[in-house]
């Protein structure tokens, strides 16, 4: 554009129906095709309506000129032309479980899009974060999913980024428990993913009978067979609900007395497991610590698997998808995130790998077997005794920090 020329401002009421006269379509079918394709794909053709409607004569039928008191109302009237949606970038690279995702959806996006995505997994929760922390900015990814734990300190530290609300129109689709979380308030930083309980899970044909408690795990006749999550905030709690303390403690009184709990049961430990559904499906575990999607995946080769949320209270945890601040291709990185928020991609996800998701609108599409199983999304009586690990400061880490290398040593 030259010095002296000055840009053509076109109404966004004449681009869209410029938009739908050209298409062929009505505004009914538009709606439409916002719902199945999201607001950005969208409202791409009306922008290049609006700038098409700069550039050459309109197909419309010509209306009248204005008076010149109609054309001071028009100019001081005329809605100005949208902002148009930043192009995603061609790559990204995404940092995630293994095994924690629907096995077509990162194809199916890339096939969407034309986006390559490189998908590197991380097989326990201290590689990851030890990744992310690297150089403080997400370690060279731009996509990962921390538990919802490690917010506080990501935020503070710097290495994710804001959420821009208006690249993931899908956010709408959260329930509204989950729309503002005390770890993230507002979802300024995150995005839930997937939530889950812990409990654990046992095979029956090696140990008939019924389990229902924590202090079930301290059974000596497990010994050799039993397996506890290498996960320390985790393996502390399930010590901590049969002591009636808090799993959030950080009184070393307390935490002594957890720890002396956990010695007790060391004995009977065959491993501490950072694999808990291979270990079980080999038949190395008779009975192992867990998370509810974990059983449910073990359920496709040991489908009498037995799980359960025990009765002294127990953890309700939840992960979340983060943009890192060195994101090469934050463009792109909203884009993932808005997708695997749509209703049918994020019940796909679900039916998977059985792990329950925050999105509303994909409940009707989640299979029944899983949404109606009380061990993957209990009733309301279960999740009042349910506890979210909290975010711990660094000293108070370092608490259970000491106390875990104790019991590991």
């Amino acid at each position: 554009m030259s010095r002296q020329s000055k840009p053509v401002v076109v109404p966004f009421d004449e681009a869209l129906q410029r938009y739908l006269t050209v298409s062929g379509i009505s505004r009914r079918q538009f709606i439409s095709r916002i719902a199945a394709l999201g607001a950005v794909a969208a409202i791409g053709g009306i922008v290049e309506a609006c700038v098409s409607a700069a550039q050459s004569p309109s197909p419309l039928p010509a209306t009248p000129a204005p008076t010149a008191a109609g054309a001071a109302t028009a100019v001081a009237t005329a809605t100005p032309v949208p902002t148009p949606i930043p192009s995603p970038e061609a790559e990204l690279f995404v940092y995630n479980w293994d095994g924690y995702i629907g096995s077509n959806t990162v194809s199916d996006f890339s096939k969407k899009y034309g986006i390559k995505v490189t998908y590197d997994k991380f097989p326990d929760e201290p590689t990851q974060i030890a990744k992310l922390q690297s150089d403080g900015k997400g370690g060279g990814y731009d996509v990962s999913y921390p538990a919802s734990t490690w917010l506080p300190s990501f935020v503070a530290d710097g290495i994710v980024q804001p959420i821009q609300p208006s690249l993931v129109p899908n956010l709408a689709n959260l329930a509204p428990e989950w729309q503002n979380p005390g770890y993230d308030p507002n979802n300024a930083h995150s995005v839930p993913n997937y939530w889950w309980t812990t409990g654990y899970a046992w095979d029956p044909a090696k140990l008939p009978g019924q389990y229902s408690a924590w202090a079930d795990l301290w059974n000596p006749n497990l010994k050799g067979h039993l397996g506890m999550l290498d996960d320390m905030r985790e393996v502390f709690a399930t010590a901590a609900f049969q002591l009636g303390l808090s799993p959030n403690t950080v009184d070393e009184g307390e935490l002594d007395q957890i720890l002396a709990k956990l010695e007790v049961q060391k004995p009977l430990v065959r491993i501490w497991t950072d694999d808990d559904i291979g270990d079980f499906e080999s038949g190395q575990l008779w009975i192992t610590h867990c998370w509810s999607g974990d059983w449910y995946q073990m359920t496709s080769d040991k489908p009498n698997a037995q799980y359960v949320i025990p009765s002294e209270g127990s953890i309700r945890g939840n992960d979340t998808m983060v943009i890192l601040s060195g994101a090469k291709h934050p463009i792109a990185a909203h884009l993932w995130i808005n997708y695997n928020l749509d209703p049918q991609v994020s019940a796909n996800n679900t039916n998977e790998i059985g792990y329950m998701g925050p999105n509303a609108a994909a409940l009707p599409l989640i299979d029944p077997t899983i949404k109606n199983d009380p061990r993957l999304n209990p009733p309301d009586s279960v999740k009042a005794k349910l506890v979210e690990l909290a975010y711990l400061a660094p000293a108070d880490l370092d608490k259970y920090t000491k106390r875990w290398q104790l019991l590991r040593a």
